[in-house]
């Protein structure tokens, strides 16, 4: 895993918090800690400390312990916990690119979408316009997006 993709974790991290309602504070500390892990001249391991703990002058302590785990592990415990929160078809929702919490929150209450495949029979009926946000090429990009997915499923 390179410093991109683990700052785009981290990113969703925050994302899944600024949902929950969380601090806002907490939401800006993950989101910049997520930009910088971009703005890093190497690779983030390089920056671990004995501890395993990513030693960066602009994070806390649980930010730089939750990251050295990122980076040591691939993984974020934390973030799978946020993930397993959600529900079933809400975190099959944000399988797709460019669906978040919030619109995978919004597509749920105003569209009726429970899944992939009512995603992709409500772009295919040209019903994902109704939701705020979302317009002619989104409801393209999902439902194509949720027709490649639900064919490499079955």
């Amino acid at each position: 895993m390179d410093n991109r993709e683990r700052a785009l974790r981290i990113f969703t991290v925050a994302s899944l918090l600024e949902a929950r309602g969380a601090n806002p504070y907490r939401v800006r500390a993950y989101r910049r800690s997520a930009f910088g892990l971009l703005a890093l001249p190497k690779d983030a391991a390089a920056y671990l400390d004995e501890r395993g703990e990513l030693n960066l002058p602009t994070l806390g302590p649980r930010l730089r312990r939750k990251l050295g785990e990122l980076v040591r592990t691939d993984n974020l415990t934390f973030h799978d916990e946020l993930l397993a929160e959600l529900p079933a078809a809400m975190r099959l929702l944000m399988t797709i690119p460019g669906i978040g919490p919030k619109l995978a929150t919004r597509l749920m209450d105003e569209g009726g979408i429970d899944g992939l495949e009512s995603l992709a029979a409500a772009a295919r009926q040209g019903r994902l316009r109704s939701v705020r946000g979302v317009g002619p090429i989104r409801e393209q990009r999902w439902g194509e997006a949720a027709e490649l997915l639900l064919t490499k499923a079955a």
